[in-house]
């Protein structure tokens, strides 16, 4: 020092640069200590649990964490061994790897912490050696984070056991150029195609070509932009063998690394859009049948009202023949007013045969000997250029039918035949077999009016002419509905009304340019054909006593009167069954036999000859009606009714009747 100070200003600079290191020396360790404080309140309030501890294990510091984690004081941390923490069986699981530690890398596991209370939590341990064997461990609590793992785990399964086991068509898809990334088994089941197949494939024509329309993908692909999600979308998916579903989808747009992607959902409701159309066909059809059976009350009532007049028309032309001489120049005007009302009652029966009650002479027929006999008429009743083919099976079963009904049928669907064909050459095919029709089939059929499986008679009429429009087919049998000129007439709609009164069928084939097919179906009988009886010879009737004749209809009162009279019998009238019952208890003994129509006011024919049985059982009924006989014949059966004649009746088919009921 002596040789450095020389002077007293020396000595004052030295001690002035003494006062400054020192004064820098405090703010050093001032500077130090508040770091220190600092360091130790991050260590002391860190939200994870913090612990030191010596070579031993032995804990020699826990922040406030670590008592709030283990619920252990800090003085009872400091006399614990950090495995105190921890179960046995728990540090057999996740050992300490003191092989790292003392390498000195940072051990980082996941443990199960034994608190204080008894409870266990979830901690994520980072533990590190120091060069002298102490050691610091850092414990973070992560019951959240396991519950929050648990619960995307159990998110994750449901979606993959909702996406594996669903049974509607789940796919994820890219949203770029919809190739298929993952696939479901509703996918496979539903469409055909196997996760193998489609995965790496795309939806779009050229590869699997699921879509039936482009344009159906454009349109969820634009809705898709527009919104990110749609639902609802109904489209058609083409399956793997051909075959095609309705499907009904919803769709949204996700992301998966980061790619967009398309995660839809489908369900097959084909069988859904189907029955809902088999219901409105079904609707359709009752509505239609509705229709029908409200035009065919208004015609069976015109029928059996015009049936009365024609009565007497008929009735008294023939009377009037009878009495005039061949040569009278009347007789060619009776004849002509004999066959006018001879169509005019044929108009009547297609109005009956409309309504369904067109079925008047029962038998069980062959269909295809019926179709035989008819050959020469058919072939002089269409066109010339038209040429008629005939496919006829033999040994058909029986069907229960009125034959002049069926002739009719046969003959309408002929004459369309050839009226489709027009002017050009063409085909007439007629067919007949027989069939097994199960529920499926008859379900799609015209008027489909719950018809029971079984075997069915058919006979097809097939022509190459014109066809029949889509549209145009559900409206042919509407009456007076054609599509060559106005007034046809009942034609169709009475081969639809006699089908129906058979308990029948009818399916329609038609393509146009093509051609049409009629195929009509007929319940086959278990019962052996008829046999055609031998004509009954007429004698010419003179007899004697009296005759109860019935009628609401004054017309046919005296033209029934007047045939009668002409037969011989003396000819006692009432206009209703209640008058006719008045009369019948003062004369059974002298009346030969009742002529009676069936529908009359106050007492209808029915009732009136059950008390004309109860007051003779042996009484003698003849029943008129102008509907057909099988429908009478039920309210009678077993009843004892001497017969039915259908009006209008000639005056032969009466006499017939008398010599058939009188002949013992």
């Amino acid at each position: 020092m002596t040789d450095t100070i020389q002077s007293y200003d020396d000595l004052s600079r030295y001690i002035s640069g003494l006062e400054k290191e020192n004064q820098y020396l405090k703010e050093s360790l001032q500077a130090v200590k508040g770091d220190t404080e600092r360091i130790d309140d991050l260590i002391e309030y860190a939200v994870d649990a913090i612990f030191m501890g010596d070579t031993r294990g032995s804990i020699t510091y826990a922040n406030r964490s670590a008592t709030v984690l283990t619920c252990y004081r800090n003085a009872e941390l400091l006399t614990m061994n950090l495995g105190e923490l921890f179960s046995k069986e728990e540090q057999e699981r996740v050992p300490l790897q003191y092989d790292l530690l003392k390498q000195g890398k940072t051990v980082k596991t996941e443990r199960l912490l034994n608190r204080r209370d008894g409870s266990i939590v979830p901690v994520e341990m980072n533990s590190r050696m120091m060069p002298d064997g102490s050691y610091h461990s850092f414990f973070r609590d992560i019951t959240e984070r396991k519950l929050a793992d648990k619960a995307l785990r159990v998110s994750e399964e449901k979606f993959s056991r909702a996406f594996k086991l669903s049974p509607d068509v789940i796919v994820i898809t890219s949203l770029e150029d919809g190739m298929y990334i993952d696939v479901n088994q509703g996918f496979t089941d539903i469409l055909g195609w196997t996760s193998e197949e489609a995965v790496g494939r795309k939806t779009l024509p050229g590869d699997l070509d699921i879509w039936c329309s482009a344009a159906d993908r454009e349109r969820l692909m634009s809705r898709l932009k527009e919104n990110g999600q749609v639902g609802g979308f109904e489209a058609e998916f083409r399956c793997k063998n051909g075959q095609v579903v309705i499907g009904l989808m919803s769709a949204r747009i996700i992301e998966i690394d980061d790619t967009p992607c398309l995660l839809s959902v489908t369900r097959d409701i084909t069988e859904r859009v189907q029955a809902a159309a088999r219901q409105k066909k079904f609707e359709d059809q009752m509505l239609q049948i509705q229709k029908l059976e409200s035009l065919g009350v208004l015609a069976g009532g015109i029928a059996h009202d015009f049936n009365n007049i024609l009565m007497a028309v008929i009735g008294h032309c023939e009377l009037a023949q009878q009495r005039l001489t061949a040569e009278s120049p009347a007789m060619e005007n009776l004849r002509q007013i004999n066959l006018a009302a001879g169509r005019a009652a044929d108009l009547a029966n297609q109005m009956l045969a409309y309504s369904g009650k067109g079925k008047f002479v029962i038998e069980v027929l062959n269909l295809t000997n019926i179709i035989r006999e008819m050959e020469h008429i058919l072939s002089v009743s269409i066109s010339k250029k038209a040429l008629l083919r005939y496919d006829l099976a033999e040994d058909l079963p029986g069907i229960e039918a009125d034959a002049t009904q069926l002739q009719q049928i046969v003959m309408n669907l002929v004459i369309n035949g050839s009226d489709a064909i027009g002017g050009d050459n063409g085909v007439i095919a007629i067919s007949t077999g027989v069939m097994e029709c199960d529920r499926s089939y008859l379900r799609d059929i015209l008027l489909d009016e719950s018809l029971t499986p079984g075997h069915y008679v058919f006979f097809e009429v097939a022509d190459t002419g014109c066809g029949i429009a889509p549209d145009t087919i559900p409206r042919i049998f509407e009456p007076f509905f054609s599509t060559k000129f106005t007034g046809r007439g009942l034609g169709m709609a009475a081969v639809l009304g006699i089908v129906r009164g058979h308990k029948g069928a009818i399916k329609i084939y038609s393509e146009v340019g093509k051609g049409s097919t009629f195929k009509v179906l007929l319940p086959a009988s278990q019962l052996p054909t008829t046999k055609k009886d031998t004509e009954t010879e007429l004698i010419p009737l003179q007899e004697s006593g009296s005759v109860l004749l019935v009628d609401d209809e004054e017309i046919v009162r005296d033209i029934g009167r007047a045939m009668l009279n002409d037969f011989g019998f003396k000819t006692i009238t009432a206009n209703n069954g209640k008058e006719a019952l008045a009369i019948f208890k003062q004369n059974h003994k002298e009346i030969s036999f009742v002529l009676m129509d069936l529908t009359m006011p106050y007492m209808d024919g029915e009732e009136a000859f059950r008390e004309f049985r109860r007051i003779d059982p042996e009484v003698k009924v003849i029943i008129c009606s102008g509907y057909n006989e099988q429908e009478v014949s039920q309210k009678f059966v077993g009843k004892g009714l001497a017969g039915f004649l259908k009006k209008p009746f000639q005056l032969s088919q009466l006499q017939k009747m008398i010599q058939f009921i009188l002949k013992d």
